[in-house]
């Protein structure tokens, strides 16, 4: 799959038809999105294309937007034009009326035929009676080479430092001012911040974030901490009284008065890959920004930590666990193995939660899948 978050911004510079059910209208480049007024579409069924990739089929009802199911199905508005693909077999792709169906992964947006989309649910539902039939036969296990230690996965910041402790986020401060006059305000700009002596140190430097979402541990509804929109950081040039003078030493969008701080870990640019083979297994509890699915080089949240066995660098899978299945021609059941779907690995971890990094996925990734430890691999004799 198409790591689509990279091409987010080629999205405000790409021309494109007509965007929404029932009209013709072509927006440009820089237009805001046509957000419609009917209710926000809801998530089409599961099928599997010809190269056996798994997404939703999504069937656009009056009202229906690009944008309105970009935000649905991938979390942003914005990402539709650099994932839509173009059927050369069908007049004006980019014209979307009701009862058309279209494609989505989390890398790709297409319009299709009815009898396609029909045959491609048909494909899903005979690869699920497909396993049904299977008939499971134990295998003699053994034990395979370990992996390799030496591996090792490029760390991005803004991914693996969204997710942010409850402690953390009730303990931020603020940005209370700026001798700019400018609303809005970038790097290199210097700002007043709301601790002061005994609070801060001069070098001290501080995570710029927005936008505190709530994260829930999704089988105990406890609260496991936040994700927050990260901005930027800056750093501490002199402290006096109640408050300290601060630089913005790098932003990744506007910075405004009133956008709260925390301290800033350093991130660690690259993180080594290790077997924990005794840490507990978990569930995906949270996607970031809002989307209902990811794949490869994504982040997703987990439902343990350190006190779970857990380390930076852990190797995870996430899995569909087998089932109960009856074998017909001698009358007996049995069960089907685990499937595993992607690997994941921890690039950040505390106590109760972690961060994974979403890397050889086999289907689009939802909140609610199961992740365990990477067993050392079995072959068959």
């Amino acid at each position: 799959m198409r790591a689509w978050l990279s091409l987010i911004v080629l999205a405000q510079t790409l021309a494109v038809g007509a965007p929404y059910a029932e009209s013709v209208a072509v927006p440009g480049p820089g237009d805001a999105p046509v957000l419609s007024t009917s209710p926000d579409p809801t998530l089409g069924p599961w099928a599997v294309d010809e190269n056996g990739n798994v997404g939703r089929i999504h069937t656009v009802i009056t009202g229906d937007t690009l944008w309105d199911i970009s935000s649905t199905y991938l979390g942003t508005a914005w990402v539709w034009p650099a994932v839509w693909r173009d059927n050369d077999d069908i007049e004006n792709p980019h014209l979307i009326v009701p009862e058309d169906r279209i494609w989505i992964t989390a890398g790709e947006m297409r319009k299709i035929t009815r009898e396609r989309a029909n045959a491609m649910i048909a494909a899903r539902d005979q690869q699920s009676d497909a396993v049904s039939e299977e008939v499971v036969e134990a295998v003699e296990e053994v034990i395979a080479e370990p992996l390799p230690s030496s591996r090792s996965i490029r760390v991005a910041e803004r991914g693996a430092m969204g997710f942010v402790s409850r402690s953390a986020v009730e303990a931020a401060t603020s940005i209370v001012g700026s001798p700019s006059a400018r609303e809005w305000l970038a790097g290199g700009d210097i700002v007043y911040i709301g601790q002061g002596m005994g609070e801060v140190a001069v070098g001290d430097e501080l995570t710029l974030f927005r936008d505190a979402e709530p994260v829930y541990d999704i089988r105990r509804g406890r609260q496991l901490g936040y994700h927050v929109d990260i901005l930027g950081w800056l750093v501490v040039r002199e402290v006096k009284g109640d408050s300290a003078t601060a630089e913005i030493r790098m932003s990744r969008s506007e910075i405004a008065r009133g956008d709260r701080l925390i301290p800033r870990i350093s991130p660690r640019l690259e993180v080594e890959v290790k077997s924990t083979p005794g840490a507990a297994e978990g569930n995906i509890v949270f996607i970031p920004e809002g989307r209902s699915q990811v794949a490869d080089g994504d982040y997703v949240y987990l439902n343990r930590g350190t006190s779970d066995g857990l380390d930076l660098g852990s190797e995870m899978e996430v899995f569909s666990p087998g089932s109960i299945r009856e074998e017909r021609v001698r009358s007996k059941k049995v069960m089907t193995p685990d499937r595993t779907d992607a690997s994941l690995v921890v690039v950040e971890v505390s106590p109760n939660t972690a961060v994974g990094y979403v890397v050889g996925s086999k289907r689009a990734l939802e909140v609610g899948d199961q992740v365990r430890p990477v067993a050392p691999r079995v072959a068959r004799r």
